[in-house]
């Protein structure tokens, strides 16, 4: 099946569009139909507190003021992530002091220069720094050194460490014996693996399309934007010069890695790396990979492989 070269689809396995080189005029196939379904299945709505505690795991502890609830019926702490760094807003519930809230009114990330700017940070290793606030309590510091200093893992979104308050002494996130913690699940990943915090941020399900025939799970692997119909990653060219074949792809980002694959016949159906070209660090812009040494070749077919990490 041939189509157009401004036909905007894309094949399963975060593999992209590819091109059909016969005589060197420039054509482009779509992938096989059954490898395409794969595209359009699973893509569950995230729900409002996907970014919130897991409720099953919502306990911290402090020896001078008991359990602290960070999973409260409409108050639950949620977790703020932008691909690197974030910050947390929300209450936390202690029966004994009342309410502990997060972060003052507005969005982080949290200055903590003035009556209104303060609230709790986390950096890009998951630390966590700042000041949450409590009426009955004070200020209750994150520390980034010394003893105490909490932190999320942000491949399962368990919080451990201690924060510090001068009124209540220590609150620790993760203990054993009995075994407690506080867990968010704003690093959960739906169905195609697309994490929770990345659709709340964009405001789109798994397979949500803004028009440009690209699920928003693919973009999220492309690091495109799925709120815009012109943000998809494509081939945009071939060309040949002698025996070396140069593809140019777009947009690529710089936090992503792309892998030149060919094939000589979609019947057999296997793809070969291209060498020297296997999870090139993207530039940020228009991507050029080389398949040197091709050949004057009668028909070859390439695709582009994205990888979140080499």
């Amino acid at each position: 099946m041939r189509t157009r070269i401004t036909q905007k689809k894309l094949a399963f396995n975060y593999t992209f569009l590819f091109f059909r080189i016969m005589k060197f005029v420039l054509r482009i196939d779509l992938l096989p139909a059954a490898i395409c379904l794969s595209v359009w299945l699973g893509g569950h709505m995230v729900q409002a507190n996907s970014v919130g505690i897991d409720p099953t795991n919502h306990f911290a502890w402090g020896e001078n003021t008991g359990w602290a609830n960070a999973s409260s019926t409409g108050l639950s702490v949620t977790v703020h992530y932008d691909g690197s760094s974030g910050w947390l807003d929300g209450h936390v519930w202690n029966e004994n002091v009342g309410w502990i809230l997060m972060g003052s009114s507005g969005e982080g990330p949290f200055s903590n220069t003035a009556s209104n700017n303060w609230g709790v940070n986390f950096d890009t290793s998951g630390s966590l720094f700042g000041y949450a606030w409590g009426e009955n309590v004070g200020w209750i510091c994150f520390p980034t050194n010394g003893y105490g200093g909490v932190s999320i893992n942000k491949t399962n979104g368990e919080f451990s460490g201690l924060a510090w308050g001068e009124n209540i002494g220590w609150l620790s996130l993760m203990g054993t014996s009995p075994d407690y913690g506080v867990r968010t699940i704003a690093f959960d990943r739906q169905p195609q693996s697309t994490p929770n915090w990345w659709l709340v941020a964009n405001n789109v399900s798994e397979n949500s399309d803004e028009g440009d025939d690209v699920p928003a799970w693919m973009e999220f692997v492309a690091d495109t934007d799925p709120n815009n119909a012109t943000s998809f990653f494509h081939l945009v060219s071939v060309t040949t010069t002698g025996t070396t074949a140069t593809v140019e792809a777009w947009p690529t980002s710089t936090e992503r890695y792309y892998t030149l694959k060919y094939t000589d016949s979609l019947h057999l159906g296997t793809w070969s790396n291209v060498m020297g070209q296997v999870n090139v660090a993207g530039e940020g812009e228009v991507q050029t990979l080389e398949d040197v040494g091709a050949g004057p070749l009668r028909h070859r077919f390439y695709t582009i492989k994205v990888n979140l990490a080499p």
